[in-house]
């Protein structure tokens, strides 16, 4: 297994972004959460995180939160679409994250490239596991960790579809035993088995969504544990000098203006 680590040695780092590169943009909510979680670190003794506090999708909208101490399915149309969702919400957790793959069939994750939706590189961890199964055990690892905030493991197409009902159960056990947020990026429109997530979305590119300036995805809520589906939404990320943050719009009941 190969691990990549942007920053050196593990150390505090102040809560602000100082890893990104010039002029990108300051995304509020992920600079709000990094405070927080600093804050119960400090109260907890290094210990302490809100839990329960959920993850939010975009400012503003009536969205439903990512809850911490869960495991949560992104289906993606396009790479490019369900990297910069997760990174998204990855940057809003507010500490160290990691990004697993598997080989060459994993989504493989670019720093620089996701630094434009609020993911600081230097709080990124990149992990390329050997195998499937390597890459399953580093995911439930970095879980149970109390020290990560977040975590993706990027599925490529090909395999048996990734993990199943009793893996995802135990990569949930995991996130409650940790706090973290968990991410299972999939392509979309392939085999998916039945799992024990917490929720599962679709997110896809609408016209420029692959740009970097001012993407647009289509974003559904397919399931949620307690809760029901909702959208489509579209969603805009909108970068600018001064911030960023993702607005979600109702789609329009008709195609026609």
């Amino acid at each position: 297994m190969l691990l990549e680590r942007r920053d050196g040695a593990p150390r505090e780092r102040n809560p602000f972004p100082p890893g990104l590169p010039p002029g990108a943009p300051l995304d509020q909510a992920a600079l709000l959460a990094a405070l927080r979680s600093r804050v119960a670190r400090l109260e907890g003794g290094g210990q302490g995180r809100d839990e329960a506090e959920a993850v939010p999708v975009c400012e503003g909208a009536s969205l439903p939160g990512l809850a911490r101490g869960a495991v949560h399915e992104v289906l993606a149309d396009a790479p490019g679409s369900g990297a910069a969702f997760c990174a998204t919400l990855l940057a809003r957790t507010g500490g160290t994250v990691f990004w697993i793959g598997a080989g060459g069939d994993g989504m493989v994750a670019w720093p620089q490239g996701l630094a434009p939706f609020g993911l600081d590189p230097a709080r990124l961890v990149l992990v390329r596991a050997a195998c499937p199964s390597d890459a399953l055990w580093a995911m439930e690892e970095v879980l149970r960790c109390p020290a990560v905030t977040g975590a993706v493991l990027a599925l490529g197409a090909g395999g048996d579809g990734g993990p199943d009902l009793t893996a995802t159960r135990r990569l949930q056990l995991a996130a409650e035993a940790g706090g973290a947020l968990g991410l299972l990026l999939r392509p979309d429109g392939a085999f998916i088995p039945q799992t024990a997530t917490t929720s599962r979305w679709r997110v896809g590119p609408l016209g420029t969504a692959e740009e970097l300036e001012d993407p647009c995805w289509r974003l559904e809520l397919l399931r949620m544990r307690g809760g029901r589906p909702g959208g489509p939404w579209t969603v805009t990320w909108r970068a600018g000098r001064l911030g960023a943050e993702a607005r979600a719009f109702p789609p329009a009941r008709s195609a026609r203006a």
